[in-house]
């Protein structure tokens, strides 16, 4: 737990790498929902950097009242990213239709999961070992779309963001694979990263056929897809 932050800070790096050129308009238009959302998004990482060195460094009490403040900017996160996949998904948006139901869908349903995973970090805040591994998974929600956006840009056999999508997941999905295993190989197999693995999984293997589904083509359009 000492050196928990650097795991952190090595997320956020990555975060921030594959995010960047869209905060500064290279993907799109850059307006003040994006900025406010973006503000959120670096607090809540910046806040899981911090909390983690508190914890492995004795400063429990300073641990738990910054931790109030995840009360604000978990809600707040959740619904700034909600109102920029409505703007995603109309008129204004860069990317093509099924591009942008695919992104959808994979951003509702991260953010579904961000929300079940901070609210059982908060319902086991007292038991260390499931708090930690729950909060550390909100992280894993981020990643996919930055590394999609990170490799989509760097590597140009993947064809842009669409193709990035897949090898992103892959990605994250390997480093819960060596969670698990790390925990397993100590005795704690059921541990809270197999949640966030499936919840990965699925998302994954249900991203490029969901814009083909009429029920989600229909919710779409009552977000703000055009007709």
């Amino acid at each position: 737990m000492r050196n928990l932050y650097l795991a952190f800070l090595l997320a956020f790096a990555v975060t921030m790498f594959g995010f960047f050129p869209s905060f500064m308009g290279g993907m799109g238009p850059l307006d003040p929902i994006r900025i406010v959302h973006g503000a959120l998004a670096t607090t809540w990482m910046a806040l899981l950097v911090v909390q983690s060195w508190l914890i492995g460094h004795g400063g429990n009490r300073l641990h738990r009242w910054i931790g109030r403040a995840s009360l604000v900017i978990a809600p707040s996160l959740v619904i700034s990213a909600a109102v920029v996949v409505h703007d995603m998904l109309g008129p204004r948006s860069h990317f093509d239709v099924p591009l942008r139901l695919t992104l959808a869908w994979i951003d509702v349903w991260s953010l579904a999961l961000f929300s079940l995973l901070y609210g059982l970090a908060i319902a086991w805040r007292r038991t260390l070992f499931l708090h930690a591994r729950f909060m550390a998974s909100t992280v894993f929600v981020a990643l996919p779309p930055a590394l999609g956006r990170a490799y989509g840009m760097n590597i140009p056999s993947l064809n842009g963001l669409a193709g990035a999508l897949p090898p992103s997941f892959w990605t994250v999905e390997a480093v819960l694979v060596g969670l698990i295993l790390w925990d397993g190989l100590k005795g704690r197999w059921l541990t809270p990263w197999w949640l966030t693995l499936a919840a990965m999984l699925a998302i994954h293997l249900t991203m490029f056929q969901a814009p083909t589904w009429p029920a989600v083509v229909a919710a779409a359009r009552l977000f703000g897809l055009p007709g």
